[in-house]
C-alpha cells in the first residue's frame, strides 16, 4: 500500500528543519499533509514514556484530543498498546481487541487513549534511553491500514529528526521536558519561524541575489535586522564583513571618522590610524539603521559615498574605493521627512531602490504563539529551569488580544518576564504573562495636532509634488506670507527665494514670476521687493485647495 514510496531525502531534511523552526507540532503537521495522500493518516501523535508504560507525556499530536499525561493506577492497567514490545516497532491492523477491554474501559482517566477512537495503528520507537522510549504513533480510521513496507519507509523518513530528539531530549524527566539549548538560528531561520513574514522571506530571497541597495521599514522592534541579517546570509557576500551601524547613535562630529575613518593627528585625539564603517565592510555588508536619525549634513556625504563607491579618511590627502553593499532601515515615516526638509530626496531615492515593509506584530496574529514556544524554549533554557511551564489557554487568548506596540521585541520581552517570575515561584505549574503597557502619547507628544500624517489622511496616495504644494501653502500661511527674512517662509523651508517664487508661480500664487523665469535679478525690482516686504497675498495663500489639506 502507498507504493511507490514517500521517502525522499528532502522530506527528511525537511522534517529535521520542521523541528528546528517550529517544534514537534509542526514536524506532525507536515508528516499529516506529506502522507494521507499516499497512507490513510488521520493523526499523528508522539509521547515519551517510560519502559514499564506507566508514565506517559504527551509531547506533540495533530488531533486536539490528548493523551493523558498520568500514571497507571495499578499494574495492570497499562494505557499503551502491545506494551510488552514498547521499545519495538509494531503495527496493529485491528484496534477493536483493546476497544473492548474491560479494565480500560472502567478506568475514566484513560477514556482520551486514541486506541478507542481508531482502527489500526503503526508505533515506531524513535529513540530510547536506559528507563525511557520516544515513540511515534499513526493511527487510521481503517483495518489493516499499513504494512511493513510503511514502516520501513517511515523509518527512513524520520532517521534525522530520531537523532536530533535522541540528542536534545534523552535526559529528559518523566516530569517534564528539560527545555534544551535552542540552535543559532540565521535570519532567514528567523523569518521562517513567523507565517505572516512568508512574503517578506520571498522578497528577501529575490533581492539577495544582486547588490541594489535595500531599505528596510518597519515598526521599532517588528524585525528589520533580522531582514537585513537574512539579506546579507543569502547573499553572496555571506562569507565578508556585516557590519551593523546605529546611525542616531553617533554623534554629529564623529560621523566622518566613524564612517569614514580618520588618520593619524587628524583632529586632536586622534593618536593612531582608525578604519571607519565603510572599510570594515569592505567586500561585504553595511546595515546602516535609524538612518532617519542622520543629520542633514551627515546625509550629504553618505550620498556622495553611495554614488561614486569611493571614502576619504579624515585628514587623508586621497579618497579609497570600498566595495559595500548598503542595507538601511528606519522606522520614521521617511516621505514626510522629505516633506518636510528633514531628510533629503536625493539620498531617499537613492535608498529606496527596493523598500521591504516588515508589518507589524499585531497585524500577523498568527505568528504569535509560534513565537511564545521559541521564546519559552530559549529563555527556559538559559533560565536554567527543570522544564517548560504550561501556557494555559486564557494566557494565550490575552496574548492575542493585545496590540503589541513594541512588536516582536515586547514580546520576547514578556516571555522572559513570566518565566522569571514562574522560576522564582516554587508551586506554579504555568506561566502567566503580565503585560505593561504604555500610555498612548498625545497628539501634542506626537507633533501632530491630533490628526493622521498627510500622507495617510484620506486614504490616498498623493504624488509627492502634491504634498510638497500642500506643505509650502501651510508654511506660507503660517509666516503670514512673509518670504525672507527671520522667520520667513524661505527660512523655514531651507530654499533659495527665487526656488520659493518660482514654485510659488507654478502653483498658481504669484500673477508673474518674470524675475525667475528671465533671471533678470534689477535693482529696481529688489528695492520694489524690499518695499512690499516680501509679503505674497495671503487670499492666494488661502485658497480652496489650501484649506483642503
Amino acid at each position: 500500500m502507498g507504493y511507490p514510496g514517500f521517502y525522499s531525502e528532502t522530506a527528511a531534511k525537511s522534517c529535521l528543519v520542521m523541528y528546528r523552526m517550529g517544534g514537534l507540532r509542526h514536524v506532525l503537521l507536515y508528516l499529516h499533509d506529506l502522507l494521507r495522500t499516499r497512507l490513510p493518516v488521520v493523526r499523528i501523535n508522539t509521547i515519551y514514556c517510560d519502559k514499564d508504560a506507566r508514565y506517559i507525556i504527551n509531547m506533540a499530536d495533530t488531533s486536539t484530543v490528548s493523551v493523558s499525561n498520568k500514571a497507571a493506577g495499578s499494574a495492570k492497567a497499562r494505557p499503551l498498546v502491545m506494551s510488552d514490545k514498547i521499545a519495538s516497532p509494531v503495527i496493529v491492523g485491528d484496534l477493536s481487541p483493546y476497544q473492548r477491554d474491560p479494565e480500560v474501559l472502567s478506568n475514566p482517566q484513560w477514556s482520551d487513549m486514541p486506541y478507542l477512537y481508531h482502527a489500526s495503528m503503526l508505533r515506531l520507537p524513535l529513540f530510547t534511553n536506559s528507563s525511557s522510549v520516544f515513540l511515534i504513533n499513526f493511527w487510521s480510521d481503517e483495518k489493516g491500514a499499513f504494512t511493513h513496507d510503511d514502516l520501513r519507509e517511515l523509518s527512513r523518513l524520520l532517521e534525522p529528526l530520531a537523532e536530533e530528539l535522541s540528542i536534545n531530549l534523552s535526559d529528559m524527566k518523566l516530569h517534564g521536558a528539560r527545555p534544551q539549548a535552542q540552535p543559532e538560528f540565521t535570519g532567514m531561520d528567523k523569518l521562517g519561524l513567523s507565517p505572516g513574514l512568508v512574503h517578506v522571506r520571498q522578497t528577501v530571497e529575490n533581492v539577495a541575489r544582486s547588490d541594489v541597495t535595500v531599505l528596510v521599514l518597519g515598526e521599532t522592534g517588528s524585525g528589520k535586522e533580522v531582514v537585513a541579517d537574512a539579506i546579507h546570509q543569502t547573499s553572496a557576500r555571506h562569507g565578508e564583513p556585516f557590519i551593523k551601524v546605529n546611525c542616531g547613535a553617533i554623534p554629529e562630529e564623529l560621523v566622518d571618522s566613524e564612517l569614514f575613518g580618520h588618520e593619524k593627528g587628524a583632529f586632536t585625539g586622534a593618536a593612531g590610524t582608525k578604519a571607519g564603517y565603510f572599510e570594515m565592510a569592505d567586500g561585504g555588508t553595511l546595515f546602516l539603521d535609524e538612518i532617519g536619525d542622520m543629520s542633514l549634513s551627515s546625509q550629504v556625504r553618505l550620498l556622495r559615498v553611495l554614488d561614486t563607491g569611493r571614502i576619504r579618511r579624515v585628514g587623508a590627502a586621497r579618497e579609497m574605493p570600498v566595495n559595500v553593499r548598503i542595507i538601511a532601515a528606519t522606522h520614521d515615516d521617511l516621505p514626510r521627512k522629505v516633506v518636510e526638509g528633514r531628510f533629503r530626496r536625493d539620498l531617499w531615492y537613492r535608498l529606496s531602490v527596493l523598500p521591504i515593509s516588515v508589518p507589524p506584530l499585531r497585524k500577523r496574529l498568527d505568528d504569535i504563539p509560534i513565537l511564545v514556544e521559541h521564546f519559552m524554549q530559549m529563555k527556559a533554557h538559559r533560565l536554567g529551569l527543570p522544564y517548560l511551564p504550561h501556557v494555559p489557554e486564557e494566557e494565550m487568548r490575552a496574548l492575542l488580544r493585545y496590540q503589541w506596540p513594541g512588536n516582536v521585541r515586547e514580546l520576547e520581552h514578556t516571555v522572559e518576564r513570566a518565566l522569571v517570575k514562574f522560576s522564582l515561584e516554587t508551586s506554579a505549574k504555568s506561566v502567566h504573562f503580565e503585560i505593561i503597557s504604555l500610555p498612548e502619547p498625545t497628539a501634542a507628544q506626537n507633533g501632530k495636532k491630533g490628526e493622521e500624517p498627510v500622507l495617510r489622511g484620506r486614504g490616498e496616495w498623493p504624488t509627492l509634488r502634491e504634498v510638497e504644494d500642500r506643505y509650502i501653502r501651510e508654511v506660507l500661511e503660517h509666516c503670514g506670507g512673509k518670504l525672507t527674512g527671520t522667520d520667513s517662509a524661505t527660512s523655514l523651508l531651507d530654499i533659495h527665494y527665487t526656488t520659493l517664487r518660482s514654485r510659488m508661480f507654478q502653483m498658481g500664487l504669484l500673477e508673474n514670476d518674470e524675475d525667475s523665469v528671465s533671471g533678470r535679478n534689477t535693482e529696481s525690482s529688489s528695492k520694489s521687493r524690499k518695499r512690499r516686504g516680501d509679503v505674497v497675498n495671503r487670499n492666494a495663500v488661502n485658497q480652496s485647495d489650501l484649506s483642503s489639506s
